[in-house]
Formats: structure tokens, sequence, C-alpha cells
């Protein structure tokens, strides 16, 4: 349900949770409660950031993994 929006020459990417039907807060207390990660809130840019995350993938490789499998939780642990 979480959608990739392939980055355009920088290490910064949107993840689009608009699928998931959260507020913008409902979408951050997941990512900080359930999944204990930290991202950039979309909505700092703009209204248009609604539903959307970025992630800074500028991380040796076994970071980036175990922050995916992080988000990967807290949207598990939806019911």
């Amino acid at each position: 349900k979480v959608k990739f929006n392939r980055p355009e020459g920088t290490f910064l990417v949107w993840l689009d949770f608009r699928e998931l039907g959260l507020t913008q807060e409902e979408l951050n207390d997941l990512m900080i409660k359930k999944g204990n990660i930290f991202l950039n809130d979309g909505i700092t840019f703009g209204k248009e950031g609604e539903g959307f995350l970025r992630l800074n993938i500028a991380c040796p490789r076994n970071i980036l993994e175990d922050g995916l499998k992080r988000i990967e939780k807290a949207i598990n642990s939806i019911k």
C-alpha cells in the first residue's frame, strides 16, 4: 500500500502512504511509536505533501534495510 517515488538525482525519496487512510499525525505517530523510526513529514513541504514521508537513503545498506524493516513493521501493525 506504500508507493515509492523514484528520486530525481538525489538521495532523498518520497514514500506515499495515502492508501493507508491515515491523517498525517496518525502516520507520524505510527512510524515513531510502532516502527521506532523518524522520517521527514511531507506536510512540511506544503499541503501537497500530506500523506507522504521522506526517507534519506544516503546511508550504509544495513542501516537502510533496518529502516525499511521498521517501516514495514509499523505498517503491518495496522489491523
